[in-house]
């Protein structure tokens, strides 16, 4: 678990300019260990389990780089059903597609959540764009997308949340699952 202590800036009581409040952010941290990416399919990356949750960041990092051969992937939500056996309504891409053709060991991939492209970026940092990768996800599944039938990187993902409704979790998928 992750705590952050960020100043709000909101005035307090007192009339004095620029003052503002401390308060304690928190989020869980659950991580989906690398796995190679699929092959012009679907590929499960985490279930969101007992209800819905707040996504404060999701990103991948490349563990084995990428083909060169136009990879594009992109990232996607959808509610299950209470036994998490069938899709309920429709998808929403949280992340649209992006190329992630040669993305070297240490690369990154960040999802806004705000269904834009996602924001890739190589090993030196993780560029986070210009929205706060913030969005609430249904019980249900998160799982990536590739266009391409060849691709050999392999990535790993991680995932900060707070849970909205009493007993929701989120659990990395740890074994190559395609999406229900």
């Amino acid at each position: 678990m992750a705590f952050v202590i960020k100043n709000t800036n909101a005035p307090k009581s007192s009339p004095v300019a620029g003052s503002g409040q401390a308060f304690l952010d928190q989020a869980i941290h659950v991580t989906r260990g690398a796995l190679v990416v699929p092959q012009s399919t679907t590929e499960q990356l985490f279930l969101v389990k007992g209800g819905r949750v707040r996504i404060k960041g999701l990103v991948g990092e490349v563990t084995t780089i990428m083909t060169a051969t136009d990879p594009v992937m992109k990232v996607s939500s959808q509610k299950l059903d209470a036994a998490q056996t069938a899709t309920v309504g429709t998808a929403v891409d949280v992340a649209s597609t992006v190329d992630i053709s040669s993305l070297e060991v240490g690369g990154f991939v960040f999802v806004e959540g705000d269904g834009t492209a996602a924001v890739k970026s190589n090993a030196g940092a993780a560029f986070i764009g210009t929205n706060s990768g913030q969005w609430v996800a249904p019980a249900g599944q998160i799982y990536i997308t590739t266009t391409a039938n060849n691709v050999t990187g392999q990535m790993k993902w991680d995932l900060w949340y707070q849970p909205l409704d009493e007993g929701a979790f989120v659990v990395a998928v740890s074994t190559a699952t395609t999406k229900i």
